[in-house]
């Protein structure tokens, strides 16, 4: 009880710091002298009043709707109408109808200020004390009441403003998707409508890294959900290194792989602080984008720990997560970043990427092809298999003054949604889900997968039908719980000193229980030609081991029976070659 009290009265303090933050910030601008002395005023009352410290964000969900009827035709751009016919949806349903104005006003009457009403979720974000909370809870209409308080930030993990190489820095982001390809065969996202939820879009209406975009009006609408108003470009710049890497050019060369996409650009979060709840903004934003045509949506912020735990990574739990699922359902594709808490003491996906129907995106290392340390690691709470693919975590983004390098899951994930564009506008009579399989499927792991990769980097080869056959790359011998593997002699430049040839000479090993949640996995750098599996050995004996000691030999069918419980499998992966094993 005493730590929930002191991470709410931490989080009413950085509400009341990013508020003076934002105030201050047009208060000491050129011309605004004057207003010094107010700031003052305003910086005692803030920290002296009472509700700034003991108020609290709560997620009032109602019981019931009362209207039973909506006219889609002046509600909904006919985007929107023309993706729903394609996904065989009604023009409207009960999600899309108004929440009761009556409950609201009951509601926010008692609360102390409210946030975003949600036609999805049926329900109102609001600020209020204990004793406040309390009376709503106690209305008929009111179902359920959660607290909303926890951390929203960007999957951004650091920027280094750095001009060289920027040609081969840009090639890097897009070559493990071979972006080449995709505009060799006339794919730009062209058709293609992408809502961009993010903390800002600094300088976008200026930036030369957009002139492009803003040539062929790719920019259609925008909106600040914290500020209630259409103007986006002057707060925050993590979104304009998002929207770079997916409508961005440099000198003329793309720098993300659907420049001719339109696009809806939300702000969401602020950047100020990172003590934020703005989830119900988050769902705002979603609905406005799919009420004005969006058939996408990327989102590289997230939500992690405070008031969430592993456990709620469920996909059902945050209320993000919720918007998000509903949005799916509504015909949307979405692209979410998988988070930066990999080398942190959180280190799994965030929220909304634990939804089962999002596209959920890590990050890898463009010098190497794998993992990069930072990107958060799957699974989902429940068992799902998270993240869905990767790409370059490392990316060459437009920046406020000009260009640098970031890193981060935030970059990965336009990257992907480019793509995602690209492959809609091949496939597009396709429904949202099929185009997430697909590119799935298109993945360079694929159908092999793990906890850090996915199923890897999507590759259009694989999407116009070019993929890579190989059944003799290596052979595979389990004996007890020993795991050999065999290289192919081709794989080495002669069989005396066994020197690899291969560029990216990794294998990748996992072991599956029957239900497919993977219970150990590892990437090896092949560097003989014939080698144990020792992780995948060491986990397969430790438990046993650990319990009875040496290994007698007439003791090894018996340990075997405990060691492989029935059911599970062994799969191995080296250059497109996959072995399985089930014992």
């Amino acid at each position: 009880m005493l730590y929930e009290q002191i991470m709410m009265r931490t989080a009413a303090w950085f509400l009341c710091l990013d508020i003076i933050l934002n105030i201050a910030a047009y208060m000491f601008t050129p011309g605004n002298n004057t207003r010094h002395l107010a700031f003052i005023i305003t910086v005692f009352y803030l920290f002296t009043a009472g509700p700034c410290v003991s108020q609290n964000k709560y997620w009032v969900s109602f019981t019931v709707k009362t209207a039973s009827t909506m006219d889609p035709d002046t509600f909904f751009d006919q985007k929107t109408l023309d993706n729903r016919i394609l996904h065989g949806l009604p023009l409207t349903d009960w999600y899309d109808l108004p929440v009761d104005g009556g409950f609201v006003t009951k509601v926010t009457q008692l609360a102390d200020s409210s946030g975003y009403t949600s036609r999805w979720l049926n329900g109102i974000a609001v600020y209020a004390t204990a004793a406040e909370i309390n009376k709503i809870s106690g209305f008929s209409f009111v179902k359920n009441v959660r607290q909303m308080n926890n951390i929203g930030s960007p999957a951004a993990a650091g920027i280094a403003e750095d001009s060289t190489g920027w040609p081969a820095r840009v090639s890097d982001q897009l070559n493990g998707m071979q972006g080449t390809l995709m505009a060799a065969h006339g794919l730009s996202g062209k058709g293609i409508r992408i809502a961009v939820l993010d903390v800002g879009f600094q300088n976008v209406d200026k930036h030369p890294a957009f002139q492009y975009l803003r040539d062929h009006k790719g920019i259609v609408m925008t909106y600040d959900f914290l500020h209630k108003k259409e103007n986006v470009y002057n707060y925050g710049s993590h979104g304009t290194a998002v929207l770079s890497c997916i409508a961005g050019k440099y000198h003329g060369l793309a720098m993300g792989l659907a420049p001719d996409a339109e696009f809806l650009l939300a702000r969401t979060e602020r950047a100020a602080t990172e003590y934020k709840d703005e989830e119900d903004a988050w769902v705002a934003a979603a609905e406005w984008a799919e009420q004005h045509g969006a058939q996408m949506i990327s989102c590289s912020l997230g939500y992690t720990y405070q008031r969430y735990f592993y456990k709620d990574m469920n996909g059902r739990t945050s209320v993000a997560a919720r918007g998000a699922a509903i949005a799916a359902r509504k015909g949307l594709l979405i692209c979410i970043a998988a988070g930066n808490e990999g080398e942190d003491n959180w280190k799994f996906i965030t929220t909304p990427g634990d939804c089962d129907s999002v596209l959920t995106v890590g990050g890898y290392d463009p010098k190497t092809g794998f993992h990069s340390g930072f990107s958060s690691y799957g699974p989902s709470a429940d068992g799902r298999l998270k993240p869905n693919v990767i790409a370059a975590g490392t990316a060459w983004v437009a920046t406020p003054a000009g260009y640098g390098v970031e890193d981060g899951t935030s970059f990965a994930t336009p990257l992907v949604a480019g793509y995602a564009a690209c492959v809609w506008q091949y496939l597009k009579n396709k429904s949202n889900m099929q185009i997430l399989d697909t590119i799935q499927k298109t993945g360079s792991l694929y159908p092999y997968f793990d906890y850090a990769h996915g199923y890897g980097i999507p590759q259009a080869s694989r999407l116009f039908g070019n993929r890579k056959s190989n059944d003799t790359a290596f052979s595979m011998k389990v004996d007890g719980i020993i795991v050999t593997i065999s290289i192919a002699p081709s794989y080495f430049t002669d069989t005396i000193s066994r020197v690899p040839h291969l560029k990216n000479n990794y294998l990748y090993a996992k072991l599956t229980d029957p239900t497919g949640r993977i219970k150990d996995y590892e990437l090896i750098k092949v560097n003989s030609q014939k080698f144990d599996l020792m992780g995948i050995n060491h986990y397969l004996g430790h438990d046993w081991i650990k319990e009875n000691g040496t290994i007698p030999i007439k003791d090894v069918d018996d340990m075997i029976s405990k060691v492989y419980p029935k059911g599970w499998t062994l799969s191995v992966l080296f250059d497109g070659c996959l072995k399985t094993y089930t014992f």
